[in-house]
């Protein structure tokens, strides 16, 4: 049940943007009046404090949803979705550089065992299950960065993975973004059909796929001999 808590929560989040757009409650606010303050008349300001702010955000945590609706709000549908997933992409990394930096041994030491199977689920085609786990709509972002520094996967992989596997909803709320901004209920429509296919695709290649293969690894571990 509580798998679907994160779904439903997001889902309940885009009707009430639908709804808040047709009843008026967001008033005149225009994507271009905002983009003219923020980014034309201080852009020096502007843009340096959005990515550095934006890049840290995530980097703790903060959710990603939050800043592709900020995004879509500011830039459109699929230029928000883009620069959110590349600023939220920056911030993993960003998370995963703390990590390697401040150690963390007794994280290690206390939960050696649940590292090495990280390592050993992920170690191969680590981009493409690390996508798999983005797309999934459940779990902590941040916890994902910091166990996939732990296990020592490689950067790169874990970077290009996550931007995949991030893309899709970062377009989804990038596009409810831009559906408010620009009073446009064809971009919130938008917005719930790609809440469903990015939902189904992540579950469907969590339950045939990733799933088995941490089957496959716990079982494994569970009868290896203790060193």
């Amino acid at each position: 049940m509580k798998s679907l808590t994160k779904p439903l929560l997001l889902t309940a989040v885009l009707t009430l943007a639908f709804l808040s757009l047709h009843l008026g409650w967001w008033g005149p606010v225009t994507e271009e009046v905002l983009l003219q303050q923020l980014f034309q008349q201080h852009w020096t300001v502007a843009w340096p404090v959005f990515v550095l702010g934006s890049v840290i955000y995530t980097a703790l945590g903060g959710p990603r949803q939050v800043l592709a609706f900020s995004c879509g709000f500011l830039f459109g549908g699929w230029q928000g979705g883009l620069i959110g997933t590349l600023l939220t992409g920056v911030g993993a990394m960003l998370t995963m550089l703390a990590v390697h930096q401040l150690g963390f041994d007794w994280v290690r030491q206390k939960h050696a065992q649940k590292i090495e199977l990280i390592k050993a689920v992920l170690a191969e085609d680590t981009w493409i299950w690390v996508c798999v786990i983005r797309l999934i709509p459940v779990g902590s972002n941040l916890l994902t960065n910091i166990a996939a520094a732990l296990s020592d996967l490689r950067p790169v992989a874990v970077f290009f993975g996550s931007l995949l596997g991030y893309l899709p909803q970062m377009l989804l709320f990038a596009y409810a973004g831009s559906g408010i901004a620009l009073h446009d209920s064809s971009q919130l429509w938008m917005s719930l059909v790609m809440l469903v296919v990015s939902t189904g695709l992540g579950l469907y290649l969590y339950h045939h796929g990733f799933k088995q293969r941490l089957r496959r690894f716990k079982k494994e571990h569970a009868h290896a001999p203790a060193h």
